[in-house]
């Protein structure tokens, strides 16, 4: 907690957060969560399987929530805070999103699941990400999901 204060006005050295410093930070929470999205097995047999695909799902939103959570809690430097703030508020919409599509597929409601998967297709997180300048946040968590 204090860490995170501290980074949000000074980084505590001194230093103040600059987008260079959010960019460095906004890397490695999307490399920890393609990592941990990626150790879930996908769906056996595709996304086609409703109750395969609730299984993979209760994985792996949890996960996009952690890096939603992460992505909001980052500092937001005066550099593009205005596309870092869009981005954040991207990334969050997608984990809502996530939420949303797993408990469709637990449902079983097909209608709902192929709905939440174009929103997810529609997403501007990676398009976004790229504009801010975070080249590892350019595929979605989620890739195993279509």
């Amino acid at each position: 907690m204090v860490a995170a204060a501290c980074l949000g006005a000074t980084a505590c050295g001194g230093h103040t957060v600059t987008k260079k410093d959010v960019v460095a930070r906004a890397n490695g929470i999307c490399i920890s969560t393609l990592r941990a999205v990626r150790s879930v097995p996908p769906p056996s047999g595709g996304a086609g399987s409703p109750s395969a695909l609730a299984r993979y799902l209760q994985k792996v939103a949890p996960i996009v929530g952690q890096e939603a959570s992460d992505t909001r809690a980052l500092p937001r430097p005066a550099q593009d805070r205005a596309l870092l703030n869009r981005y954040v508020t991207a990334v969050t919409a997608s984990a809502d999103q996530y939420r949303a599509l797993a408990s469709a597929a637990k449902r079983g409601d097909s209608a709902a699941v192929s709905q939440g998967l174009a929103a997810l297709r529609a997403s501007p997180v990676s398009a976004l990400a790229a504009r801010y300048g975070l080249t590892r946040c350019n595929v979605s968590a989620g890739s195993g999901v279509s």
